[in-house]
């Protein structure tokens, strides 16, 4: 993610902003979901900005069994493409070798079935019944807090 400062029209990493301040920097590696992605939107006819951020999804960190599986197909078919020059249909070789022999043909054996992705089960981390009941459990801990602060008047 790059950040652009108005003020002197700088564009500017994320991660190199973090160095600067904190004075260590993660290892690219440690980011993962930690970062935050710009997404362009697209398809997404109802969105009024053309660009947006967006929390990185936890499955950077922790992908489902058929994530692993297509991502070692990636690496796979890129290892195979390796030493391929130039671009074909617009695309560096190597991406257009992955394009042709993933696009299509490739199905994980370990994929989900689409009614039981995470996404189409649960949109969020918590359910709003989860939050009410979060929100009680907090309210009635205050309540306690404040009647044993009292009482020790």
């Amino acid at each position: 993610m790059y950040i652009l400062l108005r003020w002197c029209g700088v564009l500017l990493r994320a991660s190199t902003f973090v160095r600067g301040v904190a004075g260590v920097a993660e290892p690219r590696s440690r980011i993962g979901a930690k970062a935050v992605q710009v997404v362009n939107a697209g398809r997404m006819h109802w969105s009024t900005k053309p660009v947006f951020f967006r929390n990185a999804p936890y499955t950077i960190e922790n992908p489902h069994e058929g994530q692993i599986e297509v991502r070692l197909e990636f690496a796979r078919i890129a290892k195979g493409a390796e030493g391929c020059t130039g671009f074909v249909d617009g695309l560096p070789c190597v991406a257009a070798t992955i394009k042709r022999e993933m696009k299509d043909k490739y199905k994980a054996p370990g994929r989900l079935p689409e009614t039981q992705y995470p996404s189409k089960i649960k949109r969020t981390f918590h359910t709003a019944e989860e939050l009410e009941k979060m929100l009680e459990e907090i309210k009635k801990r205050r309540e306690r807090m404040a009647a044993a602060a009292l009482a020790r008047f």
